[in-house]
Formats: structure tokens, sequence, C-alpha cells
């Protein structure tokens, strides 16, 4: 151990600001030159993990790293952009600087002033110095042991800052605006009425740390250098910052730079992490792969998509259902190929399709398990040749879907998710990527419709919805535009069958949005004689958004009942 790691105590405990003021500059300094870039013509590329890399994210690593390094004693520096030095060797580190050259760089190349840059002074695994500035809107965060934690806003004298000691009943809570996941989704609606508000970088923290935010729960991947300075404000502030059990997060103690999922708060008399049941503590940088049923049933409908294809090629012969709705050659060959192969599969389940579902209610209310397909979803797609047209399977178990697969075959694209693993879309032969729903858009949501003509219902829906954007879209494509943030909002206000929401439902609920109908429940299946749909809305908005947009099933009730 060096000497200067054995003095470590005497800059900080006895000269609190002089230490801090060098930190301050620092990052200051650094931050003028992050805005040139910002404020320039700048080229975005991708770091390994397909997060994106600016010039100011070097620029700010190099400047930190070669300044920090010679400042009081040359503590060893790591940063987000460092050659990562082997567990072995950095175990060894009592003190050290852990830095996040650019925190937000999505908010940074889409122009949003909300990134930041983060220093942290980390002694025997736990922060005890914190500098988070926000150069874009001229706002620093800092703190220290022995030293207080305080605000400074552009040339203003600084201004000492504690968090919030009694949150409200309805907390205020901060979260990501481009990184929504399940398990936010999960614990949020756990811990009941709140209010919610978007937000950048580790300034999350620090309007927990203001007392303008009670709670920053986070159930993604985040990083050690995303959290080190922060979490050191926070803390010094009155805050905690604690793992899904009630754990500090600690630095250095493993391996792998990947924090736990965590909770920061101010009000510690409350117990955060009761709202956490369910969700596991532990983020993976991979989703697990789909299951052997899975890919089987990917492959299925693949192949059913083929043949298909083949008709869709030729001239289609279109006849008519009972019911009046058109069907082709495409249908049948679809259903017939689909219902006898998954006959097949595991556990040789019951088939109801939409060209076979005339089983007695009496018959298959006994079903506990069984497929649910749609052979041919948007027949007029299909016929009008626009490529818009799916074919849906979903696996069904106790009245909800836990498997669901849409594939386009024009489009050569699938969307599908089982339960315990993620939600993907693969584009041809092209490895499949992990889908996740972006942030409701605030000023002109997109509203998808089957097509333009009148509607009164959903003419009147409209209407009380703010101002808007209107696409068409065919088939269950709509659900998956949703899903993977697209669109905004579908409402359903005509007739639809069990068996052509299904899959895409399942899709939409794997990545934490919702398919609700009129009373604001989700979507059961095989609870009634009728296999005809209720009236519904999909989304994936937060409850906060969908009052502020009018995105509520209260309005669709009210809309019915009239």
């Amino acid at each position: 151990m060096s000497s200067s790691q054995g003095n470590f105590s005497t800059p900080i405990m006895k000269a609190p600001s002089r230490f801090l003021e060098a930190v301050l500059a620092l990052a200051i300094k650094t931050g003028d030159k992050v805005l040139e870039i910002y404020h320039s013509n700048f080229r975005v590329g991708q770091l390994p993990d397909q997060s994106p890399l600016t010039a100011a994210n070097l620029v700010s690593h190099h400047l930190l790293t070669e300044a920090l390094f010679a400042l009081n004693g040359g503590f060893p520096v790591l940063s987000q952009l460092s050659s990562m030095p082997p567990f072995e060797e950095r175990r060894e580190w009592e003190t050290y600087w852990l830095i996040g050259p650019l925190d937000g760089t999505l908010e940074f190349t889409r122009h949003i002033g909300e990134f930041t840059i983060n220093i942290a002074l980390i002694h025997q695994h736990k922060p005890v110095l914190g500098v988070v500035y926000a150069p874009a809107l001229q706002i620093c965060y800092f703190a220290a042991e022995g030293c207080g934690a305080f605000k400074k806003l552009g040339e203003d004298d600084p201004q000492e800052i504690h968090v919030r000691m009694q949150a409200p009943n309805q907390p205020d809570v901060v979260g990501s605006r481009f990184h929504p996941n399940l398990g936010m989704e999960v614990y949020l609606k756990q811990l009941g009425e709140h209010h919610f508000n978007p937000l950048g970088s580790s300034l999350k923290f620090c309007q927990v740390a203001t007392g303008e935010a009670d709670l920053y729960p986070r159930m993604g991947i985040t990083c050690e250098w995303d959290t080190a300075a922060a979490q050191c404000i926070v803390e010094t502030a009155g805050g905690a910052i604690t793992d899904l059990q009630g754990r500090p997060l600690i630095y250095n103690a493993k391996s792998s730079l990947v924090n736990p999922f965590f909770l920061a708060f101010g009000d510690k008399a409350r117990d955060w992490t009761r709202f956490a049941k369910g969700i596991t503590g532990s983020p993976s940088s991979a989703p697990p792969p789909p299951s052997p049923l899975l890919k089987a049933v990917i492959n299925l409908v693949i192949e059913a998509g083929n043949r298909v294809l083949a008709i869709h090629s030729s001239n289609v012969r279109v006849g008519t259902k009972a019911d009046g709705s058109p069907f082709t050659a495409a249908d049948l060959v679809s259903h017939h190929y689909l219902t006898e192969r998954l006959e097949t599969l595991q556990g040789h389940l019951p088939v109801l399709s939409g060209e076979s579902h005339d089983v007695p209610f009496e018959e298959r209310s006994l079903w506990e398990d069984y497929w649910l397909i749609d052979p041919l979803n948007g027949v007029e797609e299909f016929i009008k040749g626009n490529g818009e047209f799916t074919i849906n399977v979903a696996l069904i178990h106790r009245n909800k879907p836990v498997l669901g697969v849409v594939y386009a075959p024009s489009l050569r694209t699938c969307f599908f998710s089982a339960e315990g693993c993620g939600v993907f879309k693969r584009i041809g032969e092209d490895p499949a990527t992990e889908i996740r729903p972006k942030a409701l858009s605030q000023l002109r949501p997109v509203v998808l419709i089957s097509n333009p003509e009148s509607n009164p219902d959903l003419t009147s829906y409209l209407n009380h919805l703010d101002e808007h954007e209107l696409v068409c879209c065919g088939s269950s494509l709509k659900f998956c535009k949703i899903a993977e943030g697209e669109a905004d909002l579908y409402a359903c206000l005509t007739s639809s069958y069990e068996w052509e929401t299904a899959a895409a439902q399942y899709i939409v609920e794997a990545v934490g949005g919702k398919v609700e109908d009129q009373r604001g429940e989700p979507l059961l299946y095989n609870t009634k004689a009728s296999l005809l749909n209720p009236y519904f809305v999909v989304s994936t908005d937060t409850s906060r958004d969908r009052k502020l947009l009018g995105f509520n099933v209260q309005t669709l009730q009210k809309l019915l009942a009239a």
C-alpha cells in the first residue's frame, strides 16, 4: 500500500473544502469541453455493449483521468472507458477515483441537457467524495465526508441540501426516460399511488438528495461508475441507497462492476424494499435464451408463413365466412399445418383456431392449457397485398397467455416471448434482438387504427384525447409496434376474437405494457361461451402518463355507457 493511501484521512477530514475545490474546478473545466462538442455537429458511435459513444465521452475520460491521477498522491483512476484492470489487481486498491465521463449519453445525443460528469473517491469500498456536474444546466452537486452536501447553480453561492425526511402518501418518484422495464413496472404497481417524473443521468439521485423526489428505484443494468458520486451526495444529504434487500451499495468488492438493482430514497423510516416483492435483485447483461418449446413454435410459425407466402404470390381466391368476413386458401393451409404440428408438441395439448373454434364451452372450459392460434390475422391486408398480415400462436395457461409468437411473413419479421425469457424481434436471418418500450411521446402521441373507415365509438374516444397522430396499421402488428415503442396507443372499439389478440397481448405484457378492457382488467381467455373480446386499449405508458394524455379506461367506460 502506498503512503498516500495510508494518509488518506488527512485531505478529506482536515481540509474537505480545499480538496473539493480542486475536483469541482476539474469537473467544470471538463464540462466546458463537453459543451463545445454538445453544441457542434458530433458523430455517434457505439461501445461493445451497444451503448452510444461520442467524442465528448473520450475527451472527458482523458481530461479527468490525467488530472485526477496527478491530484493528491496519485490514486488509481477507474473510468467507464478504462482498460479494466483484473480484479486481482484492483482488489488491492484501498483508495481510488471512480468516474463516469459522460453519464446520460442518450440525453447528450438527443440534445436533452440532462447529462452529467461524475467523479467519486472510493475508500474501503465506500464513496467518500462525490461530484455530479450537469454542464448544460450549469448545476453542480457535491459532497464529502465531514463537509456536507451542496448544490451550486451557475455563479451562485453553494446551498446545503437535505433529503425530504418524511415522504407523502403519494411519493414523488424519478426514473429513466429511455429505459423502462418490467421490473420497474412491477415495483411501481406494488408501490401504489405516486407521482412519476422521468429524468436523465445521475440527476435522478440528486433530485432525491435535494428533497425534490422521494424515491428512485432502479431495476435495470447500471455500473459502479454510474452511481458512486451520486450515492455519496444522497447519503451525505441524509438519504440512503440500498439493494432490494436493504444493504448499501458497495464498490470494488467483486469481479463484476455491475450493480445490483437498487433503491435511492430520503425517508429512511419507510420500508421501500417491501414493494420489490417478486423482483430478482440482480440484473443480467443478457436475457435468458428462448426455451426449446418456444424455438419449436417459432420454427412452425415461420414454415406456416412460407406456405402462406406461396399462396400470396399467386392469384388469391377470396371466399366469405358465415359472419361475412373474408377467407382464402392461405387461412386453411396455415390452420391445418399449425394444428397438426402443435398437437405433437409438449403435452399434446388441444388446439383452438380461428378456423376451428366450434368446440362446446362445456368441453373447452375443462382445458387448463391449450394452444390458441390465428392462422392468418389481417386477411384484408393479405388480400390487398400490403404485407401487414400475421400468423399468431399463443399458449394459454389458466385463462392467460404465457407464450406468444407473432410472425409477419411478407416482412420476414417475428416477435416472440415466453415466461422466463425476454421479448425479442427477429428480421429475416439476422440475430434476434431484445425489444423494450420507449418513453411515451409527451407532445404528439401516436395512436394506431386498423383503417380510416368511420367508427363512431372510436371517433368519440379519440375526441377525448389530447392532440395526437393517427397511423393506420394492419393485424396484430399494432400490438408489436406499441411493444417496441413505435406507437403509444391502440384502442380496439370493434369486434375481435380471442385468437386475434392472445399472442400479441403476451408480447405487450411481457415488456411491461397493458391490454385492458373498459373495467381496467386484462383480457382473459376461455372464460365464457362466446369467444368475442370486449373492447380494449393497448399501451405501455405509466399510470401518470395515461392520466396526463387521457389514455385511461375510465374515458372508454364512460363513452360506452353513454
